[in-house]
């Protein structure tokens, strides 16, 4: 056969050819896995670089035949995705041929192994990822202290299909709250305080959340190193707007929100959506307004990916027909009176995650 006399005569190219195919065919089918964190630009490279590049960091290729390799990708945190070009180097006609052969047949098998890998690590990468911002904010806009939708309503949307459970209050017995002066009305005004941790201060603010010293309980760091949560409420947002631009406000809270998976990475974090404001502030605002916070809310929404960061709109409860803060459940257009607290309890026993 004139593939066995190809190896008779030229046996170091047949290897080297056989080696390159069975590699790029791992470097493919490892480009969701075990080689998820490797560069690669298609026009500047290679597929079969990533292979390489994996090397250097101690990733080889048989891993991607391990349950190992499997359970590793999973582990990984969700990341912005990235776009790559169609590639175009593995034909049809190229497969053909190469299944006549014994190597073919080798090739077809490492496919069809590394299909299944990858199979089972997308099924694992089940979380949402996050959304990236369809425009940027204008110059006008932050001129005007008006915090641009730079959104959409895409990440509320998606955060709203987690079907949420109804739990008791001993749910709240390892759950740390922080937030602003609503929260400490939270912890005032409601028992939540005999179950959960509350670091809340007056005044404060997505920027200062990590580096506040709590009156008598230390910063969030320490807290969080000196006992185990197995959930975190953040509500935060109100005293930030008219500081910056949405941008600005959502590249703060994303660094907290991934500075707390770190501390407790095991803990379920809520974003709770910024408490809205009455319909007479809202109008007679320029700056705490509801389309401001509905903007911003819109923003913090896209963190959630429903599997260890959720979304909760606190809003839905407390909120009349047009979707300004209920008159009568505030006094200063801003906070809740004290026995309407209740209501957000409610709603928090209503958005359990088991």
């Amino acid at each position: 056969m004139k593939w066995i006399k190809l190896i008779k005569q030229s046996p170091l190219f047949v290897i080297l050819l056989f080696s390159g195919i069975l590699f790029t065919a791992a470097a493919a089918g490892g480009r969701k896995t075990i080689y998820r964190e490797q560069t690669f630009d298609p026009w500047k490279a290679p597929l079969l670089s990533i292979l390489f590049t994996g090397l250097n960091d101690d990733i080889y290729p048989w891993q991607l035949f391990t349950q190992e390799a499997v359970q590793t990708t999973a582990a990984l945190p969700e990341e912005r995705p990235e776009s790559f070009p169609e590639e175009s180097g593995d034909t049809g006609a190229e497969r053909d041929t190469a299944s006549e052969t014994e190597g073919g047949a080798l090739l077809a098998a490492s496919l069809e192994a590394a299909s299944s890998v990858s199979e089972a690590a997308d099924r694992a990468h089940s979380a949402l990822e996050r959304l990236e911002p369809f425009r940027e904010s204008t110059r006008e806009e932050y001129l005007n202290h008006i915090s641009a939708d730079i959104y959409g309503d895409a990440g509320v949307i998606r955060a709203g299909t987690y079907e949420f459970s109804r739990v008791d209050e001993s749910y709240f017995d390892d759950a740390l709250f922080i937030g602003d002066s609503r929260t400490v009305g939270l912890r005032d005004y409601t028992d939540l305080s005999e179950h959960g941790e509350f670091l809340c201060e007056t005044s404060l603010t997505i920027y200062k959340m990590m580096e506040e010293n709590f009156k008598g309980k230390g910063t969030v760091e320490g807290v969080l190193a000196s006992g185990k949560y197995g959930k975190i409420y953040i509500m935060a947002g109100i005293n930030e707007l008219g500081r910056g631009t949405t941008e600005d406000f959502m590249e703060k809270y994303t660094e907290v929100i991934d500075r707390l998976r770190e501390l407790a990475p095991d803990a379920k974090i809520f974003i709770q959506g910024i408490m809205r404001v009455s319909g007479k502030k809202h109008s007679s605002d320029a700056i705490f307004n509801n389309n401001n916070i509905n903007a911003r809310n819109n923003a913090i929404a896209t963190l959630a990916d429903n599997q260890q960061i959720f979304y909760i709109d606190v809003n839905e409860a407390v909120c009349d027909e047009e979707g300004n803060l209920t008159a009568d459940y505030t006094h200063d257009q801003i906070h809740l009176l004290g026995m309407y607290n209740d209501l957000w309890k409610e709603f928090l026993l209503s958005h359990g995650v088991q």
